[in-house]
């Protein structure tokens, strides 16, 4: 039912309400709409929506996000992606359906939009020159993003964050050049795993809204995942198959999944926000690579254990994925239960992670935090050692002083040695020594001797050590002296289910003035194939790399840099499958692209390059050359 013109505002005063240039659309306002514009001015003057404003609470509920995410309600820049494909899976499922239905809207005045997951428009029908027109005025095109933190209250991002059906009219929109436009969108999901893929929106004019749009539209959204599943593939069907004819017990939580798609029972998908569907994948794929089921205890990010029984899906020879049953650890003995249920609580919020490994170096770090014992804290490159002794004494506190040993040969030895043996006269405060790998055997003598003077009289002394350098002299005396009381920090690859948490953590500190950006399940299990040499040092110029390259949205497999991604195989390689892999993906970069020159430079038929890529868990169309 549309929404009457209020007569007499003319459109000098529109304009004036909305500011936006005078070529660009105009709205009519009424009276639902002016109450609307009052209730966001009160929105963003004191946070909060007046009582009795006109405003449905998904549409009051999408305000507050636009306005945490930073959307400028007058203002309008949309991110272009030229990279945005209309050839995958999702437009050649909608292609015939809407060109089928066009010709029923044809000279109705509105407009067809599909996009994709990430609020990016993959195509659009109209054949309203006008609607075009103003359409084009605020980037409604294709390659466009209107995701909810770029572009406020709409029809495609909206419906993205809440995964219902969704419409926005007119005053609705929460950034002012959408108000001349009603927007009817819904999801459109896959058919086997039932996740988000994209949006499909009917777009009109304001004073055109009519009920019978999302009707329309949800008719349309169901035939093109009707045509999806049949364009789906065997893999899709046969996890699809094995999950319906799994024991049906509804408490249990049941997965069948693989590192592609997922399918879960009503209990697996409320499980699943506690547990990374890509670490899960993980966990299933190290349970199955003998190929037969087994069970083992699983650790929730809460610490809460459960046990799973994962058996492997198969077509014919090949695994294609995992069944996985969950169930919470029962203990034989009542009285440990509860610390099997529940870890001891972080004692440092600060610090990211959750794994065992993470928890344990943290309850050390709170027993030795208030001993007057010497304290060594050993890891590799990278681990964080500078993190977790400033998260035990505070960067900031009164009489915390320290000397880092790498910047001893520069300042000269004595210069240096005496200005520690000054400060640790003074009993007050913590002394730390950073890299005491680093220091010279001279220095190294001296630095024990100094030690040594002030016996148990002087100030808390903590060493840092970076391990992986030679264990003999010079500094192996002085490891002793401090490893009085040590901890040894995990690598990385021994804390991969941090992973996580830590680039939440390190994607806030580095983007405070942007949009919240999430990292997807994809780019989560790509980092979690890495070797990670360098630790969380390395995570973190990853993440910078990937945030200064993409400014908003979610974060995708795809967003990460190639080099990572070519680092990253599907399933962990040998050494001599690595320099294999390798020369692969030169000949491919070689040529462009063809597997015909490239096997012929490698010297092998393309048959085998096929087989070997398949064996290497790449897929040649989607590999990053």
């Amino acid at each position: 039912m549309g929404h009457p013109p209020l007569a007499g505002v003319c459109t000098s005063c529109w304009q004036m309400l909305i500011r936006v240039p005078l070529e660009g659309p105009v709205a009519r306002i009424d009276d639902r709409t002016r109450a609307l514009l009052r209730a966001r001015e009160a929105l963003l003057e004191t946070g909060g929506v007046p009582a009795g404003a006109p405003l449905r609470p998904e549409i009051a509920t999408s305000w507050r996000r636009s306005l945490m995410s930073g959307v400028d309600p007058d203002g309008f820049e949309p991110d272009y992606d030229p990279e945005v494909s209309t050839e995958g899976q999702l437009c050649a499922a909608a292609r015939p359906v809407i060109g089928k239905q066009c010709e029923q809207l044809a000279g109705t005045g509105t407009c067809i939009i599909l996009a994709d997951r990430r609020g990016r428009i993959l195509q659009r029908w109209v054949d309203d020159p006008g609607l075009r027109r103003l359409l084009d005025g605020v980037r409604a095109e294709p390659k466009f993003t209107l995701a909810e933190p770029v572009a406020g209250t709409n029809g495609l991002g909206t419906v993205l964050e809440s995964g219902h059906p969704v419409r926005v009219s007119g005053g609705e929109h929460f950034v002012r050049v959408f108000h001349p436009f009603t927007c009817v969108g819904v999801p459109i999901r896959h058919p086997i795993s039932r996740q988000v893929e994209g949006v499909l929106d009917i777009t009109c004019r304001y004073e055109d809204t009519n009920s019978l749009l999302l009707p329309w539209i949800l008719e349309a959204a169901r035939a093109i995942e009707q045509r999806a599943y049949l364009q789906a593939s065997r893999e899709e069907r046969l996890l699809l198959e094995r999950f319906l004819s799994a024991p049906k017990r509804p408490a249990c939580p049941v997965f069948c999944l693989n590192d592609r798609t997922i399918i879960g029972n009503p209990a697996a998908m409320r499980l699943l926000g506690r547990v990374d569907q890509a670490l899960l994948w993980e966990h299933a794929a190290r349970v199955i690579a003998d190929r037969a089921g087994n069970s083992c205890t699983l650790e929730l990010p809460d610490g809460e254990l459960m046990e799973t029984r994962c058996v492997a899906v198969g077509d014919g020879h090949d695994v294609i994925g995992a069944l996985i049953e969950i169930a919470p650890v029962r203990d034989a003995a009542p009285a440990a239960s509860p610390s099997r249920r529940r870890p001891p609580r972080q004692p440092f919020s600060a610090l990211a992670g959750h794994s065992t490994a993470w928890r344990l170096v943290c309850q050390q770090a709170h027993r030795f935090r208030d001993s007057r014992l010497p304290l060594l804290v050993a890891g590799e490159a990278g681990t964080g050692k500078s993190a977790l002794v400033s998260a035990m004494f505070g960067s900031g506190m009164e009489g915390l002083d320290a000397f880092d040993a790498a910047l001893q040969p520069a300042e000269g030895t004595g210069p240096w040695v005496r200005a520690l043996r000054e400060r640790v006269a003074d009993v007050r405060g913590v002394v730390v020594i950073r890299h005491i790998e680093a220091l010279e055997p001279r220095a190294a003598q001296a630095v024990c001797s100094v030690l040594d003077t002030a016996g148990g009289n002087g100030p808390r002394l903590v060493a840092t050590l970076t391990t992986g350098s030679s264990t003999s002299e010079p500094y192996g005396p002085l490891a002793d002296r401090f490893a009085v009381a040590a901890i040894e920090l995990p690598p990385l690859r021994d804390r991969l289910e941090d992973l996580p948490d830590l680039v939440t953590s390190l994607t806030r500190r580095y983007s405070v003035t942007r949009p919240p950006q999430r990292w997807l399940p994809g780019a989560i299990q790509t980092l979690s194939r890495l070797d990670w040499p360098g630790n969380v040092r390395q995570l973190e110029n990853i993440v910078r790399r990937v945030l200064d390259g993409r400014r908003a949205g979610d974060i995708g497999a795809a967003d990460l840099p190639e080099d990572i991604r070519r680092e990253a195989p599907r399933r962990r390689l040998s050494r001599l499958e690595r320099l294999e892999l390798r020369a692969i993906m030169a000949a491919l970069k070689q040529t462009g692209g063809n597997k015909a020159e490239a096997a012929h430079i490698l010297e092998i038929s393309r048959s085998t390059l096929y087989r070997k890529m398949r064996s290497f868990g790449i897929e040649l169309d989607k590999a990053a050359f």
